[in-house]
């Protein structure tokens, strides 16, 4: 359609009824005759979309890469300026193109048609409809690769903040020949700021007894930040190993530092390729990817490059067929290999090296293992120093080499582990300690995955020697078992797995067969029967062994429910009936709840009693969370165990409670009166708001992406009038603090009069954030913020009239039925 005969268009409209473009003349650019309103308002500067189009390509694009700036200056249509727009699933333009096109000022359009940007790009106008393209060839993009890695940004949190984790536990025992009881507090504090945090863990034992002890297992300060981590104070082990394997010392403290580039803040994407499959599209279409001839994912792109999503492909390295589709028809195919290494686990990336190095002072104690030798020389204080390095090599399916070399004492010890997958269904890995006192020890497994999920089987061998100083534990063992599927094979065959574990140095061993199938799935129930036999020899003895076998029924009902029945032999011949039931909750604050007893159906009687049961219930509340649980055994004896835990946070003047245990958290400050409930989404999970606040624990080194809406399950109606969406950064101790804008709203219907009686027919009515009007029977239906429940009449005489509602307990909405208003000489002020 030619532009002269868009006069009626709105854009015309809305400028010919402006004062001042009524009048203008019509101003001719080229052979267009442009609108004078229209062309007055391209002299001030009008923003258009660019879309994007491959040169070889006549269809009409409709996909947008930027937004331009255009305006009319002395006949001529120019690009003031252009804004490239970072779509998500939209082509990237190469680094060359993108600063060509943010450098573009003042640009002419040749003939009001074309600007060439570069000799790969360059703009089209097309006057008539005032369509702008950027026509590019296939060098002036670049492909949309996902990062392997990612990098934490610096902490949301500026002030001071604590999160405090606690878990508490206490048990009762009552024997027919006496009781006992027992209590313990653990609790794991950080205080932190910004990045910087400090870390104490400690626990109470024995609780309001005379023998109570308590004892502090790490006080730390740590920094991880930018691929780095330091941490230095008092640290156990466990906090020494970022990369280092320290199995040569049993436990003990470290007063020093570490210090290298393994932390948290560096996430490997391990579910991609490690070489990415980039495809090319001349207009929007499909890649359909095939593996041995057998379709393994159709992927819908726009024209660009783009990278291939290899995340829900399996693991391993293989050749795939890709198909590019545009308009029903193939345009290209090509072969490409996929590499999902399985060792992809340090933060440095493939090929690259990660590090380590500490040292300080060690506390540890002085054990010898030996056969028949067994000495503790009691704890003593000596030097510890050492570094670990860790590389992952792309060898097959990945190799990940990690080595550790310390010393302490008079000891140098190295530590070497290999993991290499060598494809998807083979795996070994061994590690590996030598030390200077004769000490060594080997640890060697193996993996197989039969294709098309028909088993597997698994091996593995420990073997060592101690020398004269180590506190190491002779290890001689050897464990080997598989899994059949033989559901491939029949209708519910199930699985069937056989293992047999021997320890050589203490001469015991374990065999295990275990079946399991489900015998019905339907809507109502689904039925599953489980069997097993265990072989039990002890200390090399020369007989059959000890043998104990079990069979049993479960059934899965609706409402989440639970019920398995069956029967068990143990070692001594007796034969034994078991039931138990377990039931989950979703409202409330008990989460499940479940019994179990047994009873002796033959066989001889050990103890006082044919039966034993036990009944547990677990519970979370909004502060807390925790289980209790009650058996009563077939000896008499009764025991009582209840455990509770949950987190205390703070940050500034603001506090809060939470039945999780997490070493970060953000405060939502909603402000809610009463019952009512929002939602908070973080990272797709929702969160259940209520009360004037609440305090989410989340685990620290994340970006969590955080937006407040009202709950699904909940009757309130909310408006969040700001801070819906929220991005933060959280580090360990980190608190964020939110406070959005949120008013309570209820839709109200009722009937107004006057105060005379009179009906309020055909009146307006207002409130401070809407106004409505009544109908010929004086009903009417509004919005209204509970924080301010007034209406305000106006007559047609300008009367005003008020009425203040009780909305107290109101949710959602709400029928007030008859109201009367009062009278006011003004409008009041609220």
């Amino acid at each position: 359609m030619s532009f002269k005969y868009l006069v009626g268009g709105s854009v015309f409209l809305s400028l010919a009824l402006t004062p001042g473009f009524a009048h203008s003349a019509p101003v001719k650019i080229g052979k267009y005759v442009i609108p004078g309103a229209f062309a007055r308002s391209l002299e001030q500067g009008m923003t258009v979309p660019v879309f994007i189009r491959y040169q070889e390509t006549d269809e009409k694009s409709q996909q947008k890469i930027a937004d331009a700036v255009i305006s009319l200056v002395d006949g001529n249509i120019t690009v003031k300026s252009i804004m490239v727009s970072d779509l998500p699933n939209n082509a990237v333009l190469s680094d060359k193109t993108r600063g060509m096109v943010e450098k573009i000022a003042d640009a002419k359009f040749v003939d009001n048609t074309a600007i060439a940007l570069t000799s790969e790009a360059r703009l089209q106008l097309n006057v008539s409809s005032f369509h702008l393209e950027m026509i590019v060839s296939r060098d002036a993009l670049t492909e949309a690769v996902v990062a392997r890695s990612t990098l934490l940004g610096p902490s949301s949190v500026d002030r001071l903040s604590n999160v405090l984790n606690y878990n508490f536990g206490t048990y009762y025992n009552d024997y027919q020949n006496g009781s006992s009881s027992r209590s313990y507090l653990t609790l794991d504090n950080t205080l932190s700021l910004r990045e910087h945090h400090f870390n104490i863990n400690g626990s109470v034992y024995g609780i309001g007894e005379s023998n109570s002890s308590s004892k502090v297992y790490r006080a730390m300060y740590e920094r991880d930040y930018e691929g780095y981590r330091l941490a230095l104070g008092m640290l156990d082990t466990w906090n020494v190993q970022s990369i280092a394997s320290l199995n040569a010392l049993n436990g003990g403290k470290i007063y020093g530092a570490s210090y290298g580039n393994k932390g948290s803040t560096v996430v490997e994407n391990t579910a991609l390729s490690l070489t990415p499959i980039t495809v090319f599209l001349p207009a929007a279409g499909e890649v359909h990817v095939f593996r041995d001839g057998r379709l393994l994912s159709v992927q819908n792109f726009n024209m660009g490059s783009y990278e291939i999503d290899t995340s829900r492909f399996p693991y391993g390295v293989y050749d795939v067929t890709v198909d590019i589709v545009v308009n029903g028809r193939t345009v290209n195919t090509r072969v490409s290999r996929v590499n999902k290494i399985f060792a992809r686990q340090q933060a440095a990336g493939l090929d690259q090296l990660s590090w380590q190095v500490f040292g300080g002072s060690l506390d540890y104690d002085r054990v010898s293992y030996k056969r028949n030798h067994y000495h503790n020389a009691g704890s003593e204080q000596t030097w510890i120093a050492g570094g670990a390095a860790s590389l992952t090599l792309a060898i097959l399916s990945g190799l990940n080499v990690k080595s550790t070399l310390y010393g302490f004492d008079s000891n140098a010890v190295n530590e070497t582990d290999l993991t290499l997958n060598v494809n998807e269904y083979v795996s070994v890995g061994t590690q590996t300690l030598v030390a200077n006192d004769g000490t060594w020890r080997n640890v060697s497994s193996v993996s197989l995955n039969a294709p098309g999920g028909f088993g597997s089987v698994w091996a593995s061998r420990e073997d060592s020697k101690i020398g004269d100083r180590l506190p190491v534990q002779e290890r001689d063992n050897y464990s080997i078992g598989g899994t059949i599927n033989l559901g491939r094979f029949i209708p519910h065959g199930g699985s069937l797995t056989v293992s047999q574990t021997e320890n050589r140095y203490s001469g015991n061993k374990y065999r295990n067969l275990d079946y399991s199938t489900t015998l019905y799935a339907g809507r109502y129930a689904t039925v599953g029967l489980r069997a097993g036999v265990q072989r039990y020899y002890y200390n090399n003895r020369n007989d059959d062994g000890r043998q104990e076998r079990y069979v049993s029924l479960d059934f899965s009902l609706p409402l989440a429910s639970w019920l398995s029945v069956g029967a068990s032999r143990d070692r001594y011949g007796a034969t034994q009936g078991n039931i138990s039931a377990r039931k989950q909750f979703e409202d409330g604050p008990i989460t499940s709840a479940g019994i179990a007893a047994s009873t002796r159906l033959s066989g001889e009687q050990n103890y006082g009693n044919d039966y034993s049961v036990n009944g547990n219930m677990s519970y979370a509340t909004k502060y807390n969370a925790g289980t209790v649980s009650v058996t009563r055994s077939a000896d008499n004896a009764t025991n009582l165990n209840f455990s509770s835990q949950g987190s205390v946070a703070w940050a500034g003047g603001d506090f809060g409670l939470s039945k999780e245990r997490q070493r970060s958290g953000i405060i939502v400050k909603t402000g809610l009166a009463g019952d009512g409930k929002l939602a908070a989404k973080i990272n797709n999970r929702h969160y259940v708001l209520s009360g004037k606040s609440s305090f989410i624990a989340l685990p620290p080194y994340a970006q969590y992406k955080l937006e407040i809406m009202n709950d699904r399950n909940s009757e309130d109606s909310f408006d969040i009038v700001s801070g819906r969406k929220q991005s933060l950064n959280l580090y360990p101790g980190n608190v964020g603090v939110v406070a959005p804008e949120v008013k309570s709203m209820v839709t109200v219907f009722g009937r107004v009069r006057y105060p005379n009686g009179q009906l309020a027919a055909n009146t307006d009515i207002h409130n401070h954030i809407g106004k409505t009007r009544t109908d010929a029977k004086g009903e009417f239906a509004i919005d209204i913020d509970k924080t301010f429940p007034v209406i305000t009449l106006v007559s047609a005489n300008g009367n005003i009239c008020e009425a203040d509602l009780d909305l107290e307990k109101a949710r959602g909405a709400a029928w007030v039925g008859d109201v009367q208003c009062a009278l006011q000489s003004t409008m009041a002020q609220r």
